[in-house]
């Protein structure tokens, strides 16, 4: 055997221990294809875009003796605000932006139904109120957040079920909201 095959065969056997070594150190695990994929969170309103929304009244109803409205109204290619007793005037485009697009990702985790919205911050339609018209109106009303400060409890209009969101994503709407309600 010459010295050349020799060192062919040492190669292999230790390419073959390495190879065994690694099948014991790390189990093997399913193909990608054969692993159970992650479920989707489901929108809060699925089919609507940003560019589709034309018209959005907004509610801050926290202070029950001074509930602030506003209602913003597309125009050719801008955003007008419209206040009681006050002449249309231009919006803060940003947070007209945010709202649209925290609108249109809105997401839930989990669906809870409960006869007590009082629990929720949710009774008599919540402490803000967004309606906005996309391809149909719709309202969304936003309470309170969890204990653990991770989840806000939200409402779409014309449903009894309590939907778990993002505290993050509920605290952008509410800031774009209070932001063109109370500038």
């Amino acid at each position: 055997m010459t010295a050349q095959r020799r060192t062919v065969i040492v190669l292999f056997a230790v390419f073959v221990a390495l190879l065994g070594a690694s099948a014991l150190l790390f189990p093997g695990r399913p193909p990608p294809s054969a692993q159970a994929s992650a479920t989707p969170i489901p929108y809060v309103f699925p089919r609507v875009l940003p560019a589709q929304i034309t018209r959005i009244d907004l509610e801050d109803r926290r202070d029950a003796t001074k509930p602030a409205s506003i209602t913003l109204i597309k125009t050719a290619g801008d955003w007008q605000a419209l206040r009681e007793g006050t002449e249309p005037a231009l919006p803060d485009l940003t947070k007209v932006a945010r709202l649209l697009n925290g609108l249109a990702s809105l997401r839930y985790s989990r669906i809870i139904s409960s006869a007590s919205l009082e629990a929720f911050g949710l009774e008599n339609g919540g402490r803000h109120i967004i309606r906005f018209v996309a391809d149909r109106t719709y309202t969304l009303h936003i309470g309170d957040t969890s204990p653990d400060r991770t989840l806000a409890y939200v409402q779409r209009g014309g449903t009894k079920a309590i939907l778990l969101v993002s505290a993050e994503q509920a605290a952008a709407l509410v800031s774009a909201l209070e932001g063109l309600v109370r500038p």
